[in-house]
């Protein structure tokens, strides 16, 4: 799909300032990896530095040695399935710790233009309600080459 392509393209050059990219699960997030000529694991947890795979298929345990070794990490996650959630459900390796290690502000959703149009609202279930609460609100999503819209984030735990 050519905004998969566009987000990949476009995320392969932001991904390059030095820090260690934490990519969760699903085909968005493939692609990125495609792009950066990396095989993903599709239903795992990747690492990238600098265009490299440091961790394939990662733990918790294993991000945060990794986060404790690079120091400067990012996450990037798309929705999964038909609910979209951004964060639990399926990516527990990125857990409220490592999320916290990272910071809020360092976590990047990607996703294509027609993934939010049939998605009314992003979840996160991390399984920590006041993390939950901080990452919630209107976030930028990015949905094409430097293409980036609001949406809301909420917390699973209020539907």
């Amino acid at each position: 799909e050519e905004f998969k392509e566009e987000i990949a393209i476009f995320a392969s050059e932001f991904m390059r300032d030095g820090s260690a990219y934490i990519l969760g699960a699903g085909t968005t997030t493939a692609k990125i990896a495609e792009v950066l000529g990396i095989e993903k694991t599709l239903l795992g947890v990747d690492v990238v530095k600098d265009g490299r795979l440091i961790c394939r298929d990662a733990s918790e345990e294993d991000l945060l040695r990794v986060i404790g070794e690079v120091g400067e990490a990012k996450i990037v996650v798309s929705p999964i399935g038909a609910q979209g959630f951004v964060l639990g459900r399926g990516s527990q390796q990125i857990s409220p710790e490592v999320l916290r290690k990272v910071g809020p502000e360092n976590l990047i959703i990607v996703a294509t233009p027609h993934k939010l149009k049939e998605t009314p609202r992003l979840l996160v279930d991390t399984g920590d309600c006041d993390l939950d609460e901080t990452i919630s609100g209107r976030r930028q999503v990015i949905c094409g080459y430097r293409i980036a819209q609001l949406k809301e984030v909420s917390s699973s735990s209020k539907f």
